[in-house]
């Protein structure tokens, strides 16, 4: 497993070296400011952020193979933000002071101030256009909601997972394992091992490697955050390079490196 402090826009590998690419980037929207200079997803508005997305792609599509695959994980944000509050079916006295509110988003033009931006499906739909292959959108459904309660609609409980492939012919294979007759996938988030405050759960990565990759194939993620993707990669035999802005989190990662292995062996000893 390497962890390598670069760019997702400046990948350090050879070309059509990597097999599949399991990654989730920072959404947009300024929803976590990871401090990093140079970081994607504080961009003034979905069109810039897609850009800076493309970008990154534009790499990932020079080191992946002909038969490589991507599988990328996005949830969608709301226009405005006011980091919390629930909201209302109409206006209150509460929102007269609400640009005043500390941390909240204006939308940018052409958004209302409770719309949703649909930020993943123009990510997807640029890649399409771009030349990749979207093969398919897994829903990524999780057992709690991941927001308080709303009083005036359903409370976020899901994300969403594209399947992207760079050629027409490329390497995916049934697991033979029940999950694959379903583009709903119920997966409780799995947040310890790490402080990484968005960290994907291992059974999505999991699911994502044993269809789309072979021990000893390379697996990438260029926005490593708390190495989960390379976690489960050495637990599969897979080879892994993980890439990110933050040394903090490499740091992170590095130093967890032998109690994850450690707890694994227990868990297959349990």
């Amino acid at each position: 497993m390497s962890l390598i402090q670069a760019d997702a826009r400046a990948i350090p590998l050879k070309d059509e070296t990597v097999q599949t690419v399991v990654t989730s980037p920072p959404y947009w929207g300024g929803i976590r400011d990871y401090g990093t200079l140079g970081q994607i997803g504080l961009e003034r508005n979905p069109i810039e952020y897609v850009a800076s997305l493309l970008d990154v792609f534009g790499e990932v599509r020079r080191v992946l193979k002909p038969s490589g695959t991507v599988w990328l994980n996005l949830s969608d944000v709301y226009a405005a933000s006011g980091k919390g509050g629930g909201g209302s079916a109409g206006k209150r006295k509460s929102w007269d002071s609400i640009r005043e509110r500390k941390g909240f988003r204006m939308p940018p033009v052409g958004y209302k101030m409770k719309d949703l931006t649909l930020c993943p499906f123009l990510v997807a739909d640029t890649l399409r256009t771009s030349g990749w292959y979207l093969r398919a959108v897994v829903i990524w459904r999780k057992e709690a909601a991941v927001e308080p309660m709303r009083l005036d609609r359903p409370a976020v409980s899901h994300e969403y997972l594209f399947m992207l492939a760079k050629s027409e012919m490329y390497y995916a294979l049934n697991p033979q394992e029940k999950w694959w007759g379903h583009s709903v996938w119920t997966i409780k988030a799995d947040h310890y091992g790490s402080d990484h405050p968005a960290m994907m759960p291992r059974e999505l990565v999991r699911r994502c490697l044993v269809c789309s990759s072979r021990p000893g194939d390379l697996v990438l993620d260029p926005f490593c955050g708390s190495g989960t993707s390379l976690r489960v990669a050495a637990s599969l035999d897979r080879r892994a390079v993980g890439l990110d802005l933050s040394m903090p989190y490499l740091r992170d990662i590095a130093k967890k490196r032998t109690s994850w292995v450690q707890r694994e062996l227990k868990e297959q000893l349990a």
